[in-house]
């Protein structure tokens, strides 16, 4: 038999550390809940990815840009 593989726990909140699912599985997440990107939302993603953002950084880019901006 096998050996156990321990799970991993973050040093910093003391969760469970896994990999990120990445856009694949997260798209199949999506459709499940019948959620689908419109044109928009994929040419901002497609924008700031074309610019090298990744992770967080990616994310608060995006929310950013649909955010209504007052003034």
């Amino acid at each position: 038999m096998t050996k156990n593989q321990a799970i991993k726990r973050s040093v910093v909140t003391g969760r469970f550390a896994s990999k990120p699912l990445g856009k694949g599985k997260a798209k199949k997440f999506a459709q499940v809940e019948g959620m689908v990107l419109t044109q928009r939302s994929s040419k901002t993603i497609s924008r700031f990815e074309g610019s090298g953002l990744k992770g967080d950084a990616l994310r608060s880019a995006i929310t950013g840009s649909f955010v209504k901006k007052r003034g």
